[in-house]
């Protein structure tokens, strides 16, 4: 349906040859990340109506620890969709004395791995590179979060007032009236964040489609430190996870091999400066500096596994 809506749309234009086909891109992938984008993030939005934070603060305390991580890797899947707006969350969970380790690994698979994306790849890649996906994130999250409380970085989380933080009580008697509501109003509020972010990534993803010749991609991002050169190229970029996608499955149809696109897309939503800028209130520098780092380090691994298998 929303190709045959793109077609038809281009058609009125008049348009042919590569604006066209960067047209028909645009409108296509726009309406599909947005039918999917709505209708996940009200389920989400739903479900987390029953799922206040600080009912997932109390949950994680006190849990095992590969318990814990799996489920803080879990809760990051069903969380907000940037990395700006789960910083918050993450703040709160440290004020609340939600073990180190997993509040990294949280922080971590939010921004990269959520329920949406997971659609939206699924859609865009099929299911193989999209399960692949999901657990690569998964790993570097609790490898991520784990590797640092092992070495000790928890000493350099910085001692700030987390009252603010804080979270009402959930109210576990609201009507089902009141809880579609409140889906309904924050899924408003996130689709109208991250809409933008997916406007510009399928903008960009358009203009690759149609002008960006192959021999550029063969020429450029190839070789042994293609992976590297991907990952700190999206460290400056920052957009939605929802908005690089279009991007990277433009740059694998121009031949960029897919763990390369991976990596730049991975390292958009995970290592973005903004992010960094934020985790300044409760982070050290050795800690910003060994977070960037052991994440980097796991998506670049990501990156050359994905290229052998895919």
């Amino acid at each position: 349906m929303f190709e045959y809506i793109a077609v038809q749309l281009v058609h009125l234009t008049g348009l042919t040859g590569r604006l066209a086909s960067s047209l028909e891109f645009w409108i296509y992938d726009t309406l599909k990340i947005t039918v999917i984008l709505l209708g996940v993030v009200f389920s989400v939005s739903y479900l987390r109506t029953y799922l206040p934070p600080e009912k997932i603060r109390d949950f994680l305390k006190g849990k095992k620890a590969l318990v814990g991580y799996v489920l803080a890797a879990g809760l990051g899947v069903i969380s907000p969709f940037c990395s700006c707006s789960t910083v918050p969350l993450f703040l709160g969970f440290v004020g609340a004395g939600v073990p180190f380790g997993m509040t990294i690994t949280f922080l971590t698979v939010s921004p990269m791995v959520n329920t949406a994306a997971v659609f939206v790849l699924f859609g865009t890649f099929g299911w193989g590179l999209t399960l692949a996906y999901l657990l690569g994130g998964l790993t570097v999250g609790i490898i991520g979060g784990s590797g640092l409380k092992v070495l000790g970085f928890e000493r350099y989380v910085v001692d700030f007032d987390f009252s603010a933080n804080g979270d009402e009580p959930g109210d576990s008697t609201k009507s089902a009236r009141k809880r579609l509501r409140e889906a309904y109003v924050d899924a408003k509020e996130i689709v109208g964040r991250i809409f933008p972010y997916v406007v510009i990534g399928v903008g960009m993803g358009a203009a690759i489609h149609g002008f960006l010749p192959e021999d550029f991609i063969q020429n450029t991002l190839q070789g042994a430190f293609a992976v590297p050169a991907a990952t700190a190229l999206g460290i400056p970029i920052y957009t939605n996870i929802m908005g690089v996608i279009p991007v990277a499955e433009s740059l694998i149809s121009k031949g960029l091999p897919v763990g390369t696109s991976i990596a730049f897309m991975m390292s958009v939503a995970a290592l973005s400066v903004p992010q960094f800028v934020l985790l300044k209130q409760v982070m050290k520098r050795n800690l910003l500096i060994a977070y960037g780092s052991i994440i980097g380090v796991g998506i670049m691994v990501l990156g050359f596994v994905f290229n052998l298998v895919f």
